[in-house]
């Protein structure tokens, strides 16, 4: 098979796997959980309650990087543009059931608690990128997530990492894309019980990426005390017209601060939002910011 004709099969591949992605399948939050897991000792369980939070954006940026910084690494290598895709994600309510029903099974922690507990779980599903590899694997989705364990009595943060999950599916229309989107989250998940219930490393990977991101949950990690109070101290001394490097000279880190909820630029504006607050930057000087 000549090489215009292999790349003629593999274009007419790729269309047949998205036209039909249309289908009728549906997402089964229950497919995210572990077909199975290793019996836990009581050296690796959590004596005490946990709550369980999860985020899940909408959909997904299809390429590497959180909100803009590549500091989030991807599962196999990176993607050519044109070969990257977006996904269409599900509630974050249907991780969070996912993994209390995960959690529960394994017997990790004492009890899941819906409002206060001994230990807070965020878990920040950060990107997910879709791959068609039409005589490989098939439709392919690699989720990249954040894992962070807080106790609540000292805000001890146990727990910070990057956490990967790797889904594949030949099926054909919505099917591959459910069928692997399951599959990777079921991965993603498999792998954060492991993490946690590993006592033998500090798995802190993540911490400059969410250490001192706030708690969804009734937690105040010791890195968002001690970064929220900095931030508030030196806030007089922001001036307009200073640059992003006058700023972060002044309150810490921006552009790669770990506590960035939401960034964004368009044309000469650039705009940050973390827990805290909000700044707008022209044309690289300091035109608006407000601490909540």
């Amino acid at each position: 098979m000549d090489m215009k004709m292999t790349h003629t099969v593999r274009l007419m591949l790729a269309i047949v796997f998205i036209v039909t992605a249309g289908g009728c399948a549906s997402l089964n939050p229950d497919n995210f959980l572990p077909k199975s897991m290793a019996p836990l000792d009581n050296g690796q369980r959590f004596a005490g309650s946990v709550n369980v939070q999860a985020n899940v954006p909408a959909i997904s940026e299809g390429k590497p990087g959180l909100f803009g910084n590549d500091n989030v690494p991807v599962v196999r290598e990176a993607l050519p543009i044109t070969q990257r895709g977006k996904v269409a994600l599900y509630r974050s309510g249907a991780l969070k059931e996912a993994l209390e029903k995960a959690i529960g099974r394994n017997e990790l922690f004492q009890r899941i608690e819906p409002v206060s507990a001994d230990y807070v779980l965020d878990v920040w599903l950060v990107n997910a990128i879709s791959e068609i590899k039409t005589f490989g694997e098939g439709y392919i989705i690699d989720v990249n997530a954040i894992w962070r364990l807080t106790r609540v009595k000292d805000s001890k943060v146990l727990l910070c990492s990057f956490v990967n999950g790797h889904g594949a599916s030949r099926a054909f229309g919505s099917n591959a894309a459910v069928a692997a989107l399951e599959m990777a989250t079921r991965g993603m998940v498999q792998s954060g019980l492991t993490k946690l219930a590993d006592r033998s490393a500090e798995h802190l990977d993540a911490m400059a990426a969410a250490g001192n991101r706030p708690s969804m949950g009734p937690a105040v990690p010791e890195g968002f005390a001690r970064w929220s109070g900095s931030v508030r101290q030196n806030w007089p001394k922001l001036r307009m017209g200073q640059t992003i490097a006058e700023v972060e000279a002044v309150i810490g880190p921006v552009m790669m601060s770990g506590a960035i909820t939401n960034s964004f630029t368009r044309r000469y504006t650039q705009e940050y939002e973390t827990g805290i607050y909000t700044l707008a930057f022209i044309n690289g000087k300091l035109s608006r910011w407000e601490l909540h």
